[in-house]
């Protein structure tokens, strides 16, 4: 049953004074004069017919700013709701139904909806005398009893006074009105907390009929009653005239007795001399005009507040209409008193107490004490006075973070060391003035056999390393250098030198050769077991495919469409001649012959030129090399894709250099040196068409260190282009200078050197086919596929790996094992288990692949590249969660037998993380479809169509990559050479990125070092001007 509430009726009486105690009761309340304006915000709600949800909803979001966690508010809109039907019953006489969960949001009628009623409610006020018997007395006011059953004629004129000073119909429903000196309106609730007993025994019994006059040591009372046995609301009245007695005390002494006398420390929130920082109800509900503030400025009512400038508060220095003309300014600064900022206060040298950083907020504080550990004392239970916690995080700063180089906290408030590399001497480094970031952290293995270890050593700690075999020109001090190797000279005859990555090397007895196991036949497995081929003829090679086909997600298949044959893509399409590791893909290319297989797109084409983005209805071309200036600056200063992106490259120079910071996300990066639009817009496609992630997830310091480093050393990316900087790697030098200074320069190789982009005739899987192919034929290589490997241990006596098969009870054994796969799938099967823990973050996205072909030649609207689906695309634009679109017919000229239009669809990716169901064939294929028709207006059927789901394709190198790599390192270094890992979850997604991890770690494992796969990321980086 509704119940209907109407202002100035004892209903709204009531319920006043009970929402108030509850107020108190709950934290929401500080005994302030403005105190009653919450109370009476909640009534008029009540009367305007809020329903629970919504009156929860407004005091959790726009009144009290609770958090999503703090269940307060729904608690409170419980209790109230259960307050009115209660008080109605007893006032009204209409108890109705109780309120069960289903009628918990019914709304109470307002006024408004039903006026005619509210002259039948005089009537259900008027005879209270039944309901008041069962009321307790003192519980709820009633009003004078000449307003009750039996009204005499001659009180008709105070009848009438009340009616006319009760009579709000002409006050807005926010009423604001100066807080008097004296007696205020009737309908105002903010009576402050009781100020102690008055003459009137009778009172006192009444409000708090558990206390006996004796409690508070007043003559002819009796044995106080337990406080415990008193309600929420009377203790915090107690406590409430407890404390005003200890401050009316501490006013009648004078200022040498009060030396002698120790003072409270009265809860901030009880205070009544000091403003609350909080903003008022009025100001938060209802804007007030800035020509209404200005007018005030010239009074001079906050001239005696204190000024506490770095303290974040949100209070106006400004006299507000409404503010109480009665507000008592602020007395000075008072060092013994406690900061109405507390553990909020962010002044350093606040002069003010401020409790324990670890209780809890609002205890009462012993000012005359003070705590030896400042603000990093850890004491919950501490109530001496301590600084100002803006101490602590300054104290931090300057602290080095002893988890550096292995913190994970993204948070962490000590200081990490980032502005260069770490040096690859660690901290032990002898050279002067060395630029090279070194760790001041002890290291807590004695002794440590890390020869890469980070951290300090005492003298005679680190026995793992190579000191005593480094040679230091000019240095007299040192040993003599003497080299065991010969070299030729003008006596000697000429010797042939071996050069030292062609040599054999065995295991520990020395006649036995290595049997190597390769863990996954994708690329860089094939090629892991082709480099181990070539560069250790007589080792034996064991490659585990769990599939029942090698090349993992290079799969080309050539479609027969009757007249001919095209080739559909389910995985890489093409590769670029880019340095380093595109070197190491091409000259794989010339070992395999395959020169005059490789297809190659110059960088004249229409696919190198064009590339476009859908934004926010139609292709867009982003701007690049080999196009007139005036084609590319056209787009950047029309299109709505490139908004702010203008300005913020001119503007980019003075943005600040970022502090304290070990990674961070490409869209925050890019956001903090450009603008947002620039990251949502622009960046966010082409991550899209490498990544398939989101750039608030990604990590800028794995995916793009250029820019990460450069802004370190440079200090802004507009200084790293004007000053020619550019990073290199100790991994990649090597590879550089062998490189370039190869005497004779192949035509081939030239030719893909001015390519854009290459494939192959048969598609990029062909490069999978030669290499399975070439191991085939090799008598020391052993391909099983449909093998799954269930375990992966160490055995420490034989000095060996066993690996144990899914179903098979056998253990094989090798000398090494080469782990290609996931890093997640590897750190389930090596035991013990929980040893690679920090591999098992890396987590891998899913993409579904859709190829079209389409007989027309001429269907496209544009030709180029393709165009790529930003994250700030509307809904309506890509329901389908697309990635992009490949005109392949454009990239892969020459590929088909057969003229046509052929494309490729992608869709899914980080869009499709957590689901638990991905679309079949037949819904993929209609999705690929819509898409092609939303954006290029392409209806025909397609000819020839295949989709492919490639489940957990892509890893994902969100932020903390590097450092969880960096652990990873160290706990592969536990296996002593034994494991070492590569692939696409560690150094690289892309198929030159694979085939260089190959190449690196059989180059390790030629030299016999003792090595991981995860060098590249304890050797650090270095810049060249």
């Amino acid at each position: 049953m509704a119940v209907e509430i109407n202002l100035n009726t004892p209903l709204s009486e009531a319920l006043s004074n009970v929402v108030q105690p509850k107020l108190s009761e709950v934290g929401w309340s500080t005994g302030g004069s403005d105190d009653s304006a919450l109370g009476e915000y909640i009534i008029l709600m009540l009367v305007n017919g809020k329903t629970q949800e919504q009156i929860a909803a407004e005091l959790s979001n726009e009144l009290l700013n609770l958090g999503p966690e703090d269940s307060g508010a729904t608690d409170f809109a419980k209790w109230l709701f259960e307050q009115v039907d209660v008080l109605n019953a007893q006032i009204n006489g209409n108890a109705g139904p109780p309120v069960g969960p289903a009628q918990q949001g019914q709304a109470i009628p307002s006024f408004h909806d039903e006026t005619r009623h509210s002259r039948n409610s005089g009537r259900l006020d008027a005879d209270m005398t039944e309901a008041m018997e069962d009321v307790q007395e003192g519980s709820i006011p009633t009003g004078p009893r000449s307003m009750r059953s039996g009204a005499r004629g001659n009180n008709k004129r105070l009848m009438g006074q009340l009616s006319k000073a009760m009579d709000r119909s002409n006050d807005a429903v926010l009423h604001k009105v100066r807080l008097q000196q004296g007696t205020e309106r009737i309908t105002m609730h903010n009576r402050q907390p009781p100020r102690g007993p008055r003459s009137d025994q009778s009172r006192n019994q009444r409000f708090m009929p558990y206390l006996r006059p004796a409690a508070v040591g007043m003559p002819n009372g009796g044995a106080p009653a337990p406080l415990i046995n008193a309600t929420p609301q009377q203790q915090i009245q107690l406590f409430a005239m407890l404390e005003e007695q200890a401050r009316m005390m501490s006013q009648i002494f004078s200022p040498q007795q009060q030396s002698f006398i120790p003072q409270p420390a009265i809860n901030p929130n009880f205070r009544q001399d000091v403003r609350q920082p909080e903003k008022s109800l009025f100001e938060r509900v209802e804007k007030v005009p800035q020509h209404q503030i200005s007018n005030q400025n010239t009074g001079s009512q906050n001239n005696g507040l204190r000024q506490h400038q770095s303290h974040p508060t949100d209070v106006k220095e400004q006299s507000l209409p409404f503010a109480s003309s009665s507000v008592e300014a602020e007395s000075d600064s008072l060092p013994n008193s406690i900061c109405r900022f507390n553990l909020k206060c962010t002044k350093k040298d606040c002069p003010f107490a401020h409790q324990s950083p670890a209780a809890p907020p609002g205890i009462t504080l012993d000012l005359s004490a003070e705590c030896t550990f400042g603000a990093r004392c850890q004491n919950r239970k501490c109530v001496m006075r301590h600084p100002s916690p803006a101490q602590k995080a300054t104290a931090n700063t300057n602290e080095d973070c002893r988890f550096f180089p292995n913190c994970n906290n993204p948070t962490c408030p000590f200081r990490h060391p980032t502005s260069m590399p770490m040096c690859k001497f660690g901290a032990n480094c002898n050279r002067e003035n060395c630029k090279y970031t070194h760790v001041n952290i002890m290291c807590k293995y004695n002794p440590c056999l890390n020869p890469s270890c980070p951290y300090k050593h005492a003298e005679g700690q680190k026995r793992g390393g190579y000191d005593d075999k480094v040679w230091i020109a000019g240095d007299d001090q040192k040993k003599d250098h003497v080299s065991e190797r010969k070299f030729v000279d003008d006596v000697m005859e000429e010797e042939e030198l071996t050069r030292s990555w062609r040599r054999l090397y065995h295991s520990s007895n020395g006649n036995e050769a290595l049997n190597i196991a390769v863990l996954g036949g994708g690329i860089t497995g094939l090629a892991t077991a082709y480099f181990i081929t070539r560069n250790l003829p007589s080792a034996r090679v064991t490659l585990f495919e769990a599939s029942s086909r090698l090349g993992g997600w290079l799969h080309s298949q050539q479609v027969d469409i009757g007249n001919g044959t095209v080739v559909f893509e389910q995985g890489p399409r093409t590769l670029r001649p880019s340095k380093p590791n595109g070197w190491v893909t091409i000259d794989l290319l010339r070992d395999l012959n395959l020169e005059d297989q490789v297809l190659v797109t110059s960088k004249s084409s229409l696919a190198a030129h064009n590339r476009f983005i859908l934004y926010p209805d139609h292709l867009v071309r982003v701007p690049g090399p080999g196009i007139s200036l005036w084609r590319n600056l056209y787009p950047l200063l029309t299109e709505p894709i490139y908004k702010g992106v203008f300005r913020s490259l001119l503007t980019e120079w003075a943005r600040p250099k970022r502090q304290d910071l070990d990674d961070e996300s490409v869209g925050s990066f890019i956001s903090r040196r450009y603008c947002k639009e620039t990251a949502d817009n622009f960046v966010s496609a082409v991550i899209h068409g490498i990544y398939a992630g989101d750039i608030y997830q990604l990590s800028t310091r794995s995916l793009l260190p250029y820019l990460w480093f450069g802004e370190a050393a440079n200090g802004s990316l507009t200084n790293c282009t004007l000053q020619k900087w550019t990073l290199r790697s100790p991994r990649d030098e090597a590879l550089n200078k062998a490189w370039e200074n190869e005497p004779v320069q192949s035509e081939f190789v030239t030719k893909l050197r001015e390519s854009s982009v290459f494939t192959f005739k048969e598609g990029v899987g062909q490069l999978a086919a030669t290499l399975e192919a070439s191991l085939t034929v090799n008598s020391n290589v052993t391909i099983t596929c449909n093998k799954l490997v269930h375990q992966l241990e160490v055995n420490e006596e034989e000095d060996q790996v066993e690996v144990i098969l899914q179903n098979d009870p056998d253990r094989l054994k090798f000398s090494h094992v080469i782990s290609t796969l996931n890093s997640k799938a590897l750190q389930t099967i090596v035991r013990p288990q929980g040893s690679l823990t920090s591999l098992a973050a890396t987590h891998s996205v899913t993409v579904m692949v859709v190829n079209l072909y389409f007989s027309n030649p001429v269907l496209l609207p544009v030709h180029g590249f393709g165009y790529l689906l930003p994250r700030s695309l509307q809904f309506q634009q890509n329901p389908e969660f697309g990635l992009g679109v490949v005109f392949d017919s454009d990239v892969s000229i020459g590929q088909d037998s057969v003229p046509g239009t052929k494309v490729t669809v992608m869709i899914g990716g980080h869009w499709w993380d957590g689901w638990d169901r991905y679309p079949d064939e037949d819904e993929g294929a209609s999705m690929a479809k819509a898409i092609l028709k939303r954006h290029l207006g392409i209806g025909e059927d397609p000819q020839a169509i295949r989709v492919g789901l490639q489940r957990n394709c892509i890893p994902q190198y969100t932020v903390g990559h590097h450092a969880r790599m960096m652990q990873g390192h160290q706990e592969l270094q536990t296996f002593k050479g034994k494991l070492r890992v590569a692939g696409n979850s560690y150094t690289g997604v892309g198929l030159n990125d694979c085939v260089r991890a190959a190449k690196d770690v059989v180059t390790n494992l030629v030299k016999g070092e003792r090595a991981t796969g995860l060098e590249s990321f304890v050797q650090g980086n270095q810049e060249a001007n």
